[in-house]
């Protein structure tokens, strides 16, 4: 987003009284053809017609600058003295009419603008101040703003610009506060930047109002990141914040499962991350923390008790062991350590390349260190000093190491699809193949029997580690992500899942499991992914859990799922798919029992699925992806429903994950992004886009469309017409004429997000800016702003549920489901 560093409210030659008691809000749109009429020239009849919506009466008095007075507009006054000389009418670029007006800043040291005449306004309704805006170099900016009885400013909205060609509409929208007798609209230009544009058809309106519906929380989760035991109960934090930005930590009795507390606390960060007990504190490590937090459960004081690190700083391990706190954080994959006594701080290193230090082990001389992918294994004196790297004595990992545990004089490692153990010179290495029906093993601990005992991720088979293998003694769960495997005060063994399941088993005998959602712990969460079914449920996919709506009568249902749906398909029969995420697996769920058929994993070093598509007419599924850590190459995945064969092409986007899929007639097009999954950075000096073949799977063609542009985010297609979304550049998009083969719009959305498709209208719901906007397109020149100031409910990028009418949406308001109109009530 460009920023305005200087405020007009506060410029001394303003001739209304301008202190404000209201916030400056900043948010930056642009959209619009290269050049004046250019959508229309090559969109034809389609573009010239009339768009959804009412028109609005202009309140702006010589809107299109063609009264002049003097050298400037009249109905218009100039921005302080600076802008005397660097504002004038102009007949240079013209949108409509015989004129326009000029600013021209070409320094930096002076502001310049033109505010128009004020206009009455009510306090309580919605008002939208507007230009379209023709930028040379440098950026601009259109600033809405009320003002009280007194001449006083009492606020302002502003949307910056940037000089990208051609006419771009530029939008700012504000509820008129109490005490607000008038409003202003102001083009300006700040102190900062040097530039010039031209500014035509300005506008004063109120829009119609787009009220959505809302009908309770979405879903609600026990999502759990960190787990301990503390005496005879365990503890447990929420992977999220509740809605009211709490970090929620609960107590569960370990011999009767009701919750002993739950305590919503006021940590800062992007919600929990590690626990850990010495018996009488808990020691939380947020998600997003330059500190490590401590809580009394006894006496429910808290502090932000030792200073690690940066505020970007999360704690993928902790462990307690002889008076230290020991620490593996995120992103600088360093192993600490903190004294108990006095918090000082020993920083022992970093432990490979990647970005996460997910493993810590000590026993009485040695603390050993593990990351992930790409992985390594480090030895430390307890003391400090140098590292004895002891990486070689790994094996090929695509996760790394996900959990270790030093017992007996061997350090054990949880290796991807091995359990490996060594001395602690690596000496006495014995490697253990996991069976194939297990995904990884993420958990290891000593029982009370000093065994050592190992939990695989997927099917959550619990393993007895033994001299030369691994033995199954329990399976108390099926299908979570572990966050926890530890020793029970009464001898059994301890397991917490990602779902927020608790469970207790002896080897060999029967699991005894609670679901924490319904006993206190459950909370609102945002959503990951949302599908508007043909039967008009409203599937909503949670982290871990689905939960399907039926909003008219109020009733829903909630089921478990295997990870988090990054992507919702409805196929044949009703049968809607889900692409999970972290496992690369793909859900097929019966629409009306609800029971889930896993139908496979992406594989192919694919991770993170993106985006997915169902073809009716070829019955197959097209999945793109990202790749597991460390790389760059994703992949399109053509599923056949029929066979269940899964054929995956990485080679169609090289050094690049595939980000986004969208299908026209029997081609997909799909965009990419060069820093691929935690990578330190790019291999290729620009992203792609690319067309396939969906029945023969061949690469039609692939081109650098921006040779500038590092990361796609979204792709779209709408007749000829390609719509594509930057993530780097953030929020920058553009539309490639198909036919001839030339990018014909583009504009900032002020961040990146999804494109959605109401008949030939083009829509984006971008949650950086918290806007649902329609872009230009075949529906309409100009484009216009439906939604603003959504409060963000998504985990990833807002999902796009349209009615069968194209009237609207349903997506996510906070943690609320919701119903966004997309037509003013009454227009056809």
């Amino acid at each position: 987003m460009a920023a305005i560093t200087d405020d007009p409210h506060n410029h001394p030659a303003n001739d209304l009284r301008a202190s404000s008691s209201g916030g400056l809000r900043r948010r930056t749109f642009l959209s619009g053809a290269l050049g004046a009429g250019i959508a229309t020239a090559f969109l034809g009849d389609a573009a010239r017609a009339a768009t959804p919506g009412r028109p609005v009466p202009n309140l702006l008095a010589n809107p299109g600058f063609e009264e002049v007075a003097g050298s400037v507009p009249a109905r218009w006054e100039l921005f302080g003295a600076d802008s005397q000389g660097r504002v004038a009418t102009s007949t240079e670029h013209v949108r409509s009419g015989a004129r326009s007006v000029r600013l021209d800043d070409t320094g930096t040291t002076v502001s310049v603008g033109l505010r128009s005449d004020a206009v009455p306004v009510e306090p309580g309704v919605t008002y939208e101040g507007s230009a379209f805006a023709h930028g040379e170099r440098g950026q601009a900016a259109v600033y809405l703003e009320f003002w009280d009885a007194r001449g006083v400013r009492v606020w302002s909205g502003a949307t910056t610009v940037a000089a990208l060609g051609g006419w771009q509409k530029v939008d700012v929208r504000g509820e008129a506060p109490q005490g607000a007798v008038s409003a202003t609209v102001l083009l300006y230009s700040s102190s900062t930047n040097a530039g010039v544009f031209h500014f035509d058809d300005a506008a004063l309106t109120v829009p119609a109002p787009l009220d959505p519906a809302l009908f309770g929380p979405a879903s609600l989760t026990a999502a759990v990141r960190g787990a301990a035991v503390h005496g005879e109960t365990v503890v447990l934090t929420s992977r999220y914040n509740t809605p009211e930005g709490r970090l929620r930590l609960a107590r569960f009795d370990l011999r009767t499962g009701e919750a002993v507390s739950v305590d919503d606390l006021p940590v800062a960060s992007k919600g929990g991350q590690r626990l850990v007990s010495d018996g009488r504190y808990v020691y939380i490590g947020p998600a997003g923390s330059s500190h490590v937090w401590r809580f009394d459960p006894a006496t429910k004081a808290l502090e932000r008790w030792a200073a690690v690190g940066p505020e970007t700083t999360w704690y993928y391990d902790m462990v307690v062991d002889g008076g230290y706190l020991y620490l593996g954080t995120y992103p600088d994959c360093t192993v600490r350590r903190v004294s108990l006594a006095d918090r000082s701080v020993q920083t022992y290193g970093r432990v490979s390349s990647s970005l996460y230090a997910t493993s810590i082990a000590v026993d009485e001389s040695y603390v050993y260190g593990g990351s992930a992918a790409p992985g390594g294994l480090l030895r430390w004196s307890k003391d400090g000093g140098e590292p004895v790297d002891l990486t070689a004595h790994l094996s090929d990992s695509p996760v790394g190491i996900l959990d270790l545990v030093a017992h007996g004089g061997s350090l054990y490692v949880a290796s991807g699809r091995q359990v490996i153990s060594m001395q602690p010179d690596g000496s006495g290495r014995v490697v253990r193949e996991i069976p194939e029906e297990d995904r990884y093993i993420d958990q290891l601990a000593v029982g009370a029997d000093g065994k050592v005992y190992a939990l695989a991720r997927l099917t959550t088979n619990l393993y007895e580690v033994t001299a030369g293998g691994l033995t199954r003694v329990a399976r108390p769960i099926d299908h979570v992500e572990n966050v926890l495997l530890a020793a029970a005060p009464d001898g059994r063994l301890l397991g917490v899942s990602g779902l927020g399941h608790v469970w207790l088993v002896a080897p060999g005998g029967t699991a005894t499991v609670w679901d924490t959602t319904t006993r206190g712990f459950g909370y609102p969460e945002v959503a990951q992914a949302m599908l508007l079914h043909s039967d008009q449920r409203v599937w909503v996919g949670g982290h871990y859990a689905m939960t399907v709506h039926r909003p008219l009568d109020g009733t829903s249902a909630r089921f478990d799922v295997n990870g988090e749906p990054k992507a919702l398909a409805e196929g044949r029969h009703g049968v809607v798919y889900a692409a999970m995420y972290p496992s690369g697996q793909i859900l097929a769920i019966d629409p009306a029992s609800l029971a889930v058929t896993p139908l496979g994993i992406l594989g192919n070093q694919q991770m993170r699925t993106k985006a997915m598509h169902a073809d009716l007419d070829g019955d197959q599924l097209l999945v793109a992806s990202g790749p597991t850590g460390g790389l760059h190459t994703g992949a399109l995945t053509f599923i056949d429903l029929r066979t269940g064969e899964f054929d995956s092409h990485r080679e169609y986007l090289p050094e690049q994950s595939v980000m986004d899929v969208a299908v026209s007639g029997r081609t997909a097009y799909i965009v990419g992004d060069t820093y691929g999954e935690s990578t330190g950075g790019p291999v290729r000096s620009a992203a792609q886009v690319a067309a396939v073949d969906i029945d023969t799977r061949e690469l039609l063609w692939r081109e650098e469309l921006r040779p500038a542009w590092l990361s796609y985010e979204g792709v779209h297609v709408v007749g000829n017409l390609l719509y594509a979304m930057g993530r780097r550049p953030r929020g920058h998009w553009f539309a490639y004429d198909l036919v001839t083969r030339r990018i014909v719009m583009r504009g900032d959305l002020g961040g990146y997000g999804s494109f959605g498709a109401a008949g030939d209208r083009v829509l984006t719901w971008v949650h950086w800016a918290n806007d649902i906007r329609e872009l230009p397109g075949p529906a309409t020149d100009d484009g216009r702003l439906l939604h603003d100031a959504v409060p963000n409910g998504w985990y990833n990028n807002p999902t796009f549920s349209i009615s069968p009418d194209g009237r609207a949406t349903w997506g996510m308001h906070g943690t609320d489901l919701a119903r966004f109109p997309l037509t003013a009530p009454g227009v056809v």
